[in-house]
Protein backbone atom coordinates (compact mmCIF):
# COMPACT_ATOMS: atom_id res chain seq x y z
CA UNK A 1 0.00 0.00 0.00
CA UNK A 2 1.52 3.45 -1.46
CA UNK A 3 1.17 5.84 2.32
CA UNK A 4 0.19 9.55 1.52
CA UNK A 5 2.74 11.86 2.78
CA UNK A 6 0.88 12.70 6.03
CA UNK A 7 1.51 9.03 6.73
CA UNK A 8 4.91 9.46 5.83
CA UNK A 9 5.34 12.30 8.07
CA UNK A 10 4.01 10.50 11.20
CA UNK A 11 5.51 7.66 10.55
CA UNK A 12 8.97 9.53 10.56
CA UNK A 13 7.97 11.95 13.54
CA UNK A 14 7.38 8.10 15.21
CA UNK A 15 10.81 7.10 14.25
CA UNK A 16 12.80 10.07 15.07
CA UNK A 17 10.77 10.54 19.02
CA UNK A 18 11.52 6.90 19.09
CA UNK A 19 15.28 8.19 20.49
CA UNK A 20 13.32 10.60 22.99
CA UNK A 21 10.55 12.01 23.68
CA UNK A 22 11.44 15.35 23.45
CA UNK A 23 12.04 14.60 19.74
CA UNK A 24 8.75 14.04 19.17
CA UNK A 25 7.95 17.47 20.50
CA UNK A 26 10.49 19.48 18.73
CA UNK A 27 9.03 18.17 15.48
CA UNK A 28 5.22 18.33 16.08
CA UNK A 29 6.17 22.31 16.80
CA UNK A 30 7.12 22.64 13.63
CA UNK A 31 3.65 23.08 12.57
CA UNK A 32 1.68 22.96 15.18
CA UNK A 33 2.92 26.47 16.74
CA UNK A 34 3.84 29.80 15.43
CA UNK A 35 6.27 32.57 16.67
CA UNK A 36 5.01 35.96 17.70
CA UNK A 37 7.30 38.40 15.96
CA UNK A 38 5.40 41.06 15.12
CA UNK A 39 1.90 40.70 15.75
CA UNK A 40 0.84 43.16 18.83
CA UNK A 41 0.92 40.81 22.17
CA UNK A 42 -2.67 41.88 23.04
CA UNK A 43 -3.85 40.20 19.60
CA UNK A 44 -1.16 36.84 19.67
CA UNK A 45 -2.89 33.54 18.89
CA UNK A 46 -0.34 32.37 21.88
CA UNK A 47 1.65 30.16 19.56
CA UNK A 48 -1.28 28.28 17.39
CA UNK A 49 -1.28 26.31 14.13
CA UNK A 50 0.73 27.87 10.95
CA UNK A 51 -2.44 27.52 8.93
CA UNK A 52 -4.74 29.55 11.24
CA UNK A 53 -6.12 32.76 11.04
CA UNK A 54 -3.14 35.77 10.07
CA UNK A 55 -2.13 39.33 9.80
CA UNK A 56 -0.29 40.39 7.36
CA UNK A 57 1.01 44.51 7.34
CA UNK A 58 -0.51 46.91 4.11
CA UNK A 59 3.13 47.15 3.48
CA UNK A 60 4.44 43.64 3.19
CA UNK A 61 1.15 43.41 0.57
CA UNK A 62 1.87 46.35 -1.38
CA UNK A 63 5.85 45.25 -1.43
CA UNK A 64 5.61 42.40 -2.41
CA UNK A 65 2.25 42.91 -5.21
CA UNK A 66 -0.18 40.67 -3.46
CA UNK A 67 -3.38 40.87 -4.89
CA UNK A 68 -6.91 40.09 -3.11
CA UNK A 69 -7.16 36.91 -4.97
CA UNK A 70 -3.60 35.89 -3.71
CA UNK A 71 -4.64 36.93 -0.18
CA UNK A 72 -7.47 34.74 -0.42
CA UNK A 73 -5.31 31.66 -0.56
CA UNK A 74 -4.97 32.32 3.42
CA UNK A 75 -7.39 29.30 4.26
CA UNK A 76 -7.57 30.26 7.70
CA UNK A 77 -8.66 34.25 7.19
CA UNK A 78 -6.29 36.53 6.81
CA UNK A 79 -6.50 40.58 7.86
CA UNK A 80 -4.37 43.41 6.51
CA UNK A 81 -3.12 46.09 9.06
CA UNK A 82 -2.71 49.43 7.65
CA UNK A 83 -0.37 50.68 10.62
CA UNK A 84 0.00 54.26 11.65
CA UNK A 85 -0.50 56.51 8.55
CA UNK A 86 -1.00 54.25 6.01
CA UNK A 87 -4.66 54.53 6.10
CA UNK A 88 -4.61 57.94 5.55
CA UNK A 89 -1.18 57.77 3.25
CA UNK A 90 -2.13 59.72 -0.28
CA UNK A 91 -0.04 57.47 -2.04
CA UNK A 92 -2.19 54.60 -1.33
CA UNK A 93 -5.58 55.98 -1.89
CA UNK A 94 -5.52 55.11 -5.90
CA UNK A 95 -4.26 51.61 -4.99
CA UNK A 96 -7.06 49.26 -6.54
CA UNK A 97 -5.72 46.31 -4.07
CA UNK A 98 -5.72 49.39 -1.10
CA UNK A 99 -9.12 50.48 -1.94
CA UNK A 100 -10.64 47.18 -1.89
CA UNK A 101 -9.00 46.47 2.22
CA UNK A 102 -9.99 49.50 2.80
CA UNK A 103 -13.70 48.65 2.24
CA UNK A 104 -13.30 45.56 4.18
CA UNK A 105 -12.42 47.14 7.45
CA UNK A 106 -13.46 44.18 10.22
CA UNK A 107 -15.41 42.68 7.38
CA UNK A 108 -16.22 38.42 7.78
CA UNK A 109 -14.72 38.01 4.37
CA UNK A 110 -11.69 35.65 3.97
CA UNK A 111 -9.71 38.76 3.44
CA UNK A 112 -10.50 41.93 6.03
CA UNK A 113 -8.57 44.49 7.01
CA UNK A 114 -7.87 46.42 10.26
CA UNK A 115 -6.37 49.84 11.77
CA UNK A 116 -3.52 49.91 13.82
CA UNK A 117 -2.30 52.47 15.81
CA UNK A 118 1.22 51.19 17.49
CA UNK A 119 4.48 51.44 17.64
CA UNK A 120 6.22 49.60 14.20
CA UNK A 121 9.81 49.76 14.25
CA UNK A 122 10.93 48.96 18.28
CA UNK A 123 11.72 52.79 18.57
CA UNK A 124 10.37 54.54 21.97
CA UNK A 125 9.03 57.46 20.11
CA UNK A 126 5.40 57.54 19.95
CA UNK A 127 5.21 60.70 17.64
CA UNK A 128 4.79 59.18 14.33
CA UNK A 129 1.80 57.61 16.30
CA UNK A 130 0.18 60.30 18.22
CA UNK A 131 0.15 62.25 14.65
CA UNK A 132 -1.64 59.21 13.32
CA UNK A 133 -3.65 58.78 16.18
CA UNK A 134 -4.93 62.44 15.96
CA UNK A 135 -5.51 62.06 12.23
CA UNK A 136 -7.86 58.95 12.90
CA UNK A 137 -10.20 60.50 15.57
CA UNK A 138 -10.62 63.88 13.73
CA UNK A 139 -14.27 62.38 12.22
CA UNK A 140 -12.47 60.02 9.78
CA UNK A 141 -15.09 58.26 8.37
CA UNK A 142 -14.52 55.22 7.07
CA UNK A 143 -17.04 51.99 5.89
CA UNK A 144 -17.78 49.30 8.16
CA UNK A 145 -20.45 46.63 8.51
CA UNK A 146 -22.02 47.90 5.56
CA UNK A 147 -22.53 51.28 7.17
CA UNK A 148 -20.47 54.86 7.06
CA UNK A 149 -19.39 55.07 10.51
CA UNK A 150 -17.08 58.23 12.00
CA UNK A 151 -14.28 57.81 14.43
CA UNK A 152 -13.88 60.81 17.12
CA UNK A 153 -12.01 61.22 20.51
CA UNK A 154 -15.28 59.74 22.18
CA UNK A 155 -15.61 56.95 20.77
CA UNK A 156 -12.48 55.09 18.98
CA UNK A 157 -12.47 52.67 21.96
CA UNK A 158 -16.49 51.20 20.32
CA UNK A 159 -14.39 49.62 17.62
CA UNK A 160 -11.89 47.73 19.18
CA UNK A 161 -10.97 44.77 18.04
CA UNK A 162 -12.74 41.83 19.80
CA UNK A 163 -13.15 37.95 20.08
CA UNK A 164 -16.58 36.89 19.06
CA UNK A 165 -16.22 33.48 19.63
CA UNK A 166 -13.96 30.78 19.81
CA UNK A 167 -11.70 29.35 16.65
CA UNK A 168 -8.33 29.98 15.63
CA UNK A 169 -9.73 30.63 11.67
CA UNK A 170 -11.83 32.79 10.05
CA UNK A 171 -12.71 36.48 10.34
CA UNK A 172 -16.20 35.59 11.36
CA UNK A 173 -14.98 35.04 14.81
CA UNK A 174 -13.63 38.32 15.74
CA UNK A 175 -15.26 42.29 15.04
CA UNK A 176 -14.00 45.62 15.36
CA UNK A 177 -11.27 47.15 13.11
CA UNK A 178 -9.65 49.30 15.45
CA UNK A 179 -6.10 48.34 17.88
CA UNK A 180 -4.69 51.33 19.59
CA UNK A 181 -1.44 51.08 21.41
CA UNK A 182 0.58 54.49 22.04
CA UNK A 183 3.12 53.79 24.96
CA UNK A 184 6.32 55.61 24.33
CA UNK A 185 6.94 59.38 25.39
CA UNK A 186 5.81 60.96 28.20
CA UNK A 187 2.41 61.56 27.38
CA UNK A 188 -0.90 59.63 28.16
CA UNK A 189 -0.95 56.29 27.57
CA UNK A 190 -3.96 55.80 24.96
CA UNK A 191 -5.01 52.20 24.27
CA UNK A 192 -7.96 50.07 22.87
CA UNK A 193 -7.02 46.79 24.50
CA UNK A 194 -6.19 46.10 28.40
CA UNK A 195 -6.06 42.92 28.27
CA UNK A 196 -5.26 39.91 25.41
CA UNK A 197 -7.63 38.96 22.61
CA UNK A 198 -6.21 35.64 20.77
CA UNK A 199 -6.90 36.76 16.96
CA UNK A 200 -3.77 36.61 14.59
CA UNK A 201 -1.02 34.46 13.93
CA UNK A 202 1.93 36.44 12.39
CA UNK A 203 1.52 35.94 8.56
CA UNK A 204 5.30 35.20 8.26
CA UNK A 205 4.61 32.02 9.90
CA UNK A 206 1.97 31.06 7.88
CA UNK A 207 1.57 27.63 5.89
CA UNK A 208 -1.88 25.62 5.14
CA UNK A 209 -1.81 22.35 5.93
CA UNK A 210 -0.65 21.32 2.61
CA UNK A 211 2.88 23.18 2.80
CA UNK A 212 2.83 22.35 6.63
CA UNK A 213 3.32 18.80 5.82
CA UNK A 214 5.61 19.71 3.52
CA UNK A 215 7.80 21.65 5.74
CA UNK A 216 7.97 19.09 8.57
CA UNK A 217 8.38 16.31 5.93
CA UNK A 218 12.16 18.47 4.89
CA UNK A 219 13.00 18.93 8.54
CA UNK A 220 12.60 15.77 9.40
CA UNK A 221 14.54 14.42 6.32
CA UNK A 222 17.77 16.69 7.33
CA UNK A 223 17.15 15.22 11.07
CA UNK A 224 17.61 11.37 9.22
CA UNK A 225 20.67 12.51 8.17
CA UNK A 226 21.78 13.49 11.64
CA UNK A 227 21.45 9.03 12.78
CA UNK A 228 24.36 7.21 11.85
CA UNK A 229 23.14 3.80 10.58
CA UNK A 230 25.79 1.36 11.99
CA UNK A 231 25.05 3.11 15.69
CA UNK A 232 21.71 1.25 15.65
CA UNK A 233 20.80 -2.38 16.21
CA UNK A 234 19.94 -4.38 13.48
CA UNK A 235 15.81 -3.68 14.22
CA UNK A 236 16.46 -0.20 14.33
CA UNK A 237 18.86 0.31 11.31
CA UNK A 238 15.91 -1.27 9.12
CA UNK A 239 13.42 0.64 10.72
CA UNK A 240 15.88 3.65 9.50
CA UNK A 241 16.13 2.74 5.78
CA UNK A 242 12.58 2.15 5.27
CA UNK A 243 11.37 5.52 7.05
CA UNK A 244 14.55 7.43 5.23
CA UNK A 245 13.48 5.55 1.56
CA UNK A 246 9.78 6.72 2.28
CA UNK A 247 10.55 10.13 2.89
CA UNK A 248 13.11 10.24 -0.43
CA UNK A 249 10.41 8.98 -2.44
CA UNK A 250 7.75 11.52 -1.59
CA UNK A 251 9.84 14.41 -1.49
CA UNK A 252 10.67 13.89 -4.96
CA UNK A 253 6.84 13.43 -6.09
CA UNK A 254 6.39 17.00 -4.31
CA UNK A 255 6.90 20.23 -6.97
CA UNK A 256 7.37 23.44 -6.00
CA UNK A 257 7.53 26.61 -8.77
CA UNK A 258 7.87 30.12 -7.20
CA UNK A 259 10.49 32.86 -8.12
CA UNK A 260 12.63 31.74 -4.94
CA UNK A 261 12.99 27.84 -6.11
CA UNK A 262 11.49 25.83 -9.04
CA UNK A 263 11.95 21.64 -9.07
CA UNK A 264 11.44 19.39 -6.47
CA UNK A 265 11.89 18.76 -2.75
CA UNK A 266 14.42 15.87 -2.85
CA UNK A 267 16.74 17.80 -4.91
CA UNK A 268 16.28 20.74 -2.04
CA UNK A 269 17.39 18.70 0.73
CA UNK A 270 19.97 17.33 -1.31
CA UNK A 271 21.72 20.41 -2.53
CA UNK A 272 21.80 21.78 0.90
CA UNK A 273 25.25 22.69 2.32
CA UNK A 274 23.66 20.80 5.94
CA UNK A 275 23.67 17.55 4.28
CA UNK A 276 26.20 18.49 1.01
CA UNK A 277 29.32 18.88 3.54
CA UNK A 278 29.35 15.12 4.50
CA UNK A 279 27.90 12.27 3.09
CA UNK A 280 25.59 11.00 5.06
CA UNK A 281 25.60 13.53 7.98
CA UNK A 282 24.21 16.37 8.88
CA UNK A 283 26.20 19.50 9.79
CA UNK A 284 25.28 23.03 10.82
CA UNK A 285 25.96 25.03 7.71
CA UNK A 286 27.52 28.39 9.85
CA UNK A 287 29.50 26.77 12.63
CA UNK A 288 30.37 24.00 10.46
CA UNK A 289 29.48 21.31 13.27
CA UNK A 290 27.88 18.09 13.06
CA UNK A 291 24.56 17.60 14.55
CA UNK A 292 23.38 14.11 15.86
CA UNK A 293 20.73 12.93 16.33
CA UNK A 294 20.20 13.58 20.34
CA UNK A 295 20.87 17.29 20.08
CA UNK A 296 17.33 17.18 18.74
CA UNK A 297 16.15 16.80 22.34
CA UNK A 298 17.83 19.62 23.90
CA UNK A 299 15.56 22.39 24.60
CA UNK A 300 16.97 24.71 26.70
CA UNK A 301 18.53 27.89 24.76
CA UNK A 302 20.99 28.34 27.20
CA UNK A 303 23.20 24.87 25.61
CA UNK A 304 25.55 25.85 22.72
CA UNK A 305 24.09 23.06 20.72
CA UNK A 306 20.31 24.00 21.40
CA UNK A 307 18.82 23.58 17.46
CA UNK A 308 16.85 26.18 15.80
CA UNK A 309 14.22 25.73 13.37
CA UNK A 310 16.27 28.30 10.58
CA UNK A 311 15.54 30.40 7.51
CA UNK A 312 17.96 30.83 4.59
CA UNK A 313 16.17 34.13 3.47
CA UNK A 314 15.66 35.86 7.07
CA UNK A 315 11.84 36.76 7.83
CA UNK A 316 12.55 40.19 8.23
CA UNK A 317 13.50 40.80 4.47
CA UNK A 318 9.59 39.95 4.46
CA UNK A 319 9.30 38.15 1.27
CA UNK A 320 5.80 36.33 0.08
CA UNK A 321 6.28 33.93 -3.01
CA UNK A 322 3.11 33.19 -5.20
CA UNK A 323 3.76 29.40 -5.75
CA UNK A 324 2.48 28.45 -9.47
CA UNK A 325 2.23 24.72 -8.68
CA UNK A 326 0.83 25.22 -4.81
CA UNK A 327 -1.53 27.91 -6.21
CA UNK A 328 -1.01 29.80 -2.81
CA UNK A 329 0.78 32.31 -0.95
CA UNK A 330 4.13 31.26 0.56
CA UNK A 331 5.84 33.03 3.40
CA UNK A 332 8.87 32.50 4.64
CA UNK A 333 8.05 29.53 6.41
CA UNK A 334 8.49 27.62 3.25
CA UNK A 335 10.11 24.06 2.91
CA UNK A 336 12.50 25.48 0.07
CA UNK A 337 13.68 27.96 3.01
CA UNK A 338 14.57 26.03 6.40
CA UNK A 339 17.48 24.04 7.62
CA UNK A 340 18.39 23.40 11.35
CA UNK A 341 21.28 25.43 12.96
CA UNK A 342 22.15 25.90 16.28
CA UNK A 343 21.16 28.52 18.42
CA UNK A 344 24.23 30.76 18.26
CA UNK A 345 24.25 30.19 14.52
CA UNK A 346 20.93 31.68 14.18
CA UNK A 347 22.28 34.58 15.82
CA UNK A 348 25.41 34.94 13.98
CA UNK A 349 23.50 34.65 10.37
CA UNK A 350 21.19 37.69 11.04
CA UNK A 351 19.53 39.08 8.33
CA UNK A 352 22.09 36.92 5.60
CA UNK A 353 20.96 34.62 3.85
CA UNK A 354 23.24 31.29 3.74
CA UNK A 355 25.23 32.16 0.31
CA UNK A 356 25.44 35.89 1.92
CA UNK A 357 26.72 34.78 5.23
CA UNK A 358 29.25 32.66 3.62
CA UNK A 359 30.38 35.76 1.52
CA UNK A 360 30.47 37.84 4.11
CA UNK A 361 32.06 35.61 6.16
CA UNK A 362 35.09 34.71 3.87
CA UNK A 363 35.78 38.38 3.35
CA UNK A 364 36.54 38.86 6.72
CA UNK A 365 38.63 35.71 6.82
CA UNK A 366 40.35 37.10 3.49
CA UNK A 367 40.72 41.11 4.92
CA UNK A 368 41.95 39.40 8.12
CA UNK A 369 44.50 37.56 6.08
CA UNK A 370 45.93 40.28 4.41
CA UNK A 371 46.76 42.84 7.49
CA UNK A 372 48.49 39.87 9.52
CA UNK A 373 50.10 38.67 6.88
CA UNK A 374 51.93 42.14 6.41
Amino acid sequence: MTLSKKQVRDKAFRFLGSFDSKIRTKFTNIAGKTGQYNVPEELFQKRTNRKNRALISWKTVKNNSLTIEMLDTFVGGVAVEFINEDFFNPENQNNQVFIELKNRLGSDENVSSIISIRSESGSSSSAVQRAAFQQLINNTEVSYNGSNVVINKNNFKDFAITKKSVGGMGNDKWEGFLFVSIRGGQQDVITTHEKSSTIFNPACEYANEDVSIDLDLVMSYFALKSIQEENLDEKKREQYKNTLNEVEEILLSIKYDNESYKGNLLDYCNNHPSVKMVEKHLYDPIQVEEIHIGDFAIDSKEDPKNLDFTHDEAVNKDKYYWDYEKKCILSPARPTNVFWSKHLSNMMQQNFTLAEYFEYEENIIKRRKELLDK
